[in-house]
């Protein structure tokens, strides 16, 4: 199921001179501090209002706290594996030289 769909969509778009901007321009686009705009079209991924929940649900910040608790149980892991493979091959070392 899409979450979504391709449409056109119109956006104010600054002018570069007053020459591009009309009378339908001024109406829906009224100018701001000086600069006028015109109406441009332009292509986007409007999301569908039932899929909303869902894309707002995995937008989420990261999470630090659980970060460094994977990053922790991964170091700690490494370090046990570590540990007990070296005191292994100390155990075979000396049953070796015995």
């Amino acid at each position: 199921m899409a979450a979504g769909s391709v449409q056109l969509v119109l956006v104010c778009a600054p002018a570069v001179s007053a020459d591009q901007v009309n009378t339908v321009d001024q109406q829906v686009c009224p100018a701001v501090a000086g600069q006028s705009f015109h109406l441009q079209q332009q292509q986007a991924y409007v999301l569908a209002p039932e899929s909303a929940g869902y894309i707002d649900s995995i937008a989420q910040p990261f999470d630090y706290t659980a970060a460094a608790g994977f990053w922790g149980l991964a170091f700690t892991s490494i370090i046990t594996l570590w540990l007990v493979s070296h005191g292994s091959g100390a155990i075979v070392n000396f049953l070796r030289r015995s």
